[in-house]
């Protein structure tokens, strides 16, 4: 089973992408492609170290990461098949 994060904003390298992720593996394409059973909906905002996630599915959270990135993103989330 696929799932799918179909992204709007800066910071991925092109406006619009979608993050697949089946199994362990995950990749990114430079495409919208709405999932078939949307499930989440969520704003990420990624400042230097420290992600702002607000989900609909898993509320407020804040994470640390090991690279320094600015990323404002709006994203949905689902299964593809």
């Amino acid at each position: 089973m696929k799932y799918l994060f179909a992204e709007m904003g800066i910071g991925n390298g092109s406006f619009f992408s979608t993050e697949i992720e089946e199994g362990l593996n995950e990749r990114r394409v430079s495409q919208f492609l709405l999932p078939k059973k949307i499930s989440d909906y969520y704003m990420r905002i990624w400042i230097w170290k420290r992600v702002l996630v607000i989900s609909t599915k898993d509320g407020i959270k804040i994470k640390a990461k090991d690279i320094k990135r600015f990323k404002f993103l709006l994203g949905i989330g689902g299964e593809s098949e």
